[in-house]
Parts: structure tokens; C-alpha cells; sequence
């Protein structure tokens, strides 16, 4: 079978005839069992998997950073670290701290510019200006060279990609076990959406988000816990102003079903693992 790198209809047949050789179910999906046969490895943790997901719906990866389209300032890393929301200054902070050599070779000369603008000491309105300064295009979505390349060169180091990811773990997937905890749910499906929650709308503390589905599970009385997702969705997409309401209501039934569209792009969430029904149990 060629190389190609998608996971298609002759990568699922092959998966199913080794599944059936092995006495696995033949799902032709890389579960549990099926993964740690193939990558001598446990399978990854509900927090790596719903990770994978935000990241892919976040769509900057490690290294691409983006401009002040949508009033955040400047959006880099795994899970758009915001200039304006003060993460993007906290993981530049960290990895100065420890990497300070890492710092110096991603930025050159203009290293100090970029500490001092991100960090505390710089006021809102000065953070904004500096975004505003180095982003390009009619909707402000690009940046302007040399910082592009700057934070390009900066997450491919492996010590700085740690960093992003531990953050965030550290921020935003403690929010997000809050919340399921707040809310008594348990199904990997619902970790996933309270992480996304929390990575892109601040989670469900925000806003009344939390009173509001609490709310609406007493009158609406759900009876599974796809529909409970599924009014979690439409809470978090009820304070979300018109311009993005739509793009977030998307991204949040896709997860609260387990399949849909964002930003053109088509989700199963199967293919993570992360089924309907299936209870957390590992790496909460």
C-alpha cells in the first residue's frame, strides 16, 4: 500500500485484517488495544487526544503566529496563546526564564522589543498598537517579516513546544476538569468540549456560562449526555457576539455530537478515539 499519509479507505481495511488476525475487534480505527499493539506505547491521554483536537481547530500548530484580526493582539502556539488575554506573554516569559539562549536566537536584535512589549509592564493600549503595527492584510491576519520567522524559529524548539504544551495542560485542562467536575460529567466527549471551552471562550465561569447550563439542565431535564453537550454548546455560543457566534457554535457541536464541520474542514472525533458514552478514566 503506498505512502500517503491519509488515513483512507485502504489504511482502514488494513487496520480491520490486523485487528482480525490479532482477535481485536475489527473497528479498522486505532483504539486502545490496537494502538498500544502497533506503537508498543499506552495510548494517549484524554488530555493529549482533546489537545490534538483544539489544536487542529486553532490551526496555528507550534510555530505559526497571526495578527490582530479578531482584537487578541498578536495568536501564536498549540492552542493560540493571545497577546491581549496575557498568555502570550507568559510562555515567552517562561521560556526566557529557562531557555534565555532560545529567546536570543528565535528574535536577534529585536529579542528585548518582544520581552518588553509582552510583558506586564507594557499597558493594553501599547500591546494592541505594537500587534497592530506588525500585522498585514485588509483583516489584519498576517504578520509582517522578520517576526513571523521570529516565532516560526521559536516553537520549532522541542524546549519551547514543551513549554506550550505543559501550559497548556497547566491552564486551561485544570479549568476544564473544574468545570466537567461542576457540572458532574464524565465521558471523554464532554472533557474534550469543557477543554476547547476553555481554551477558546476562558471556560464556563466566564460569563455566568456555568449558572446558565446548570440552568438549563433543570428545565430541559437531558437524559444523556449528548444532549447535555449539546446545551453546553449553545450556552457558550449565546455570549459569544455575532461575529464569531456561528464559528463557535460549530466548533462546539462538533464536539458535543462527535462529528461536524469547522472552519471547512471535516471532523470525526472517533478518529481520535473519543467516542460517545465512553467515560474518562485516564490522565484527568
Amino acid at each position: 500500500m503506498p505512502v500517503d499519509g491519509l488515513f483512507g479507505r485502504q489504511t482502514q481495511d488494513a487496520l480491520s485484517a490486523l485487528q482480525a488476525r490479532q482477535g481485536f475487534p475489527e473497528t479498522g480505527t486505532v483504539a486502545d488495544t490496537t494502538w498500544t499493539f502497533l506503537m508498543r506505547s499506552p495510548a494517549p491521554s484524554i488530555f493529549e487526544r482533546s489537545l490534538q483536537v483544539t489544536a487542529s481547530f486553532e490551526g496555528t500548530g507550534f510555530t505559526q503566529v497571526v495578527g490582530n484580526f479578531d482584537g487578541a493582539g498578536v495568536t501564536w502556539g498549540i492552542v493560540g496563546f493571545t497577546l491581549a488575554g496575557g498568555e502570550l506573554g507568559s510562555v515567552l516569559a517562561t521560556i526566557n526564564q529557562r531557555y534565555p539562549d532560545l529567546i536570543a536566537k528565535a528574535f536577534g536584535h529585536d529579542a528585548d522589543e518582544v520581552m518588553t512589549v509582552t510583558g506586564p509592564a507594557s499597558s493594553p493600549a501599547d500591546k494592541i498598537a505594537w500587534a497592530d503595527s506588525i500585522s498585514r492584510g485588509s483583516k489584519k491576519y498576517s504578520v509582517a517579516e522578520p517576526w513571523r520567522t521570529y516565532f516560526s524559529d521559536l516553537g520549532k524548539y522541542r524546549e519551547v513546544q514543551k513549554i506550550q504544551v505543559d501550559r497548556a495542560h497547566d491552564v486551561y485542562w485544570k479549568i476544564a476538569v473544574r468545570d466537567a467536575s461542576a457540572l458532574e460529567l464524565d465521558q471523554e466527549l464532554d472533557y474534550l468540549l469543557l477543554y476547547d471551552v476553555a481554551v477558546q471562550n476562558g471556560g464556563m465561569r466566564s460569563k455566568n456560562r456555568l449558572a446558565k447550563a446548570k440552568a438549563a439542565f433543570a428545565s430541559t431535564r437531558p437524559t444523556t449526555a449528548k444532549q447535555k453537550r449539546s446545551i453546553i454548546a449553545q450556552v457558550v455560543a449565546d455570549t459569544i457576539g455575532s461575529t464569531y457566534k456561528n464559528d463557535v457554535l460549530s466548533r462546539k457541536m462538533t464536539i458535543a455530537t462527535g462529528a461536524g464541520t469547522v472552519h471547512s474542514a471535516n471532523y470525526t472525533l472517533s478518529d481520535w478515539g473519543l467516542l460517545d458514552g465512553q467515560v474518562a478514566t485516564v490522565g484527568i
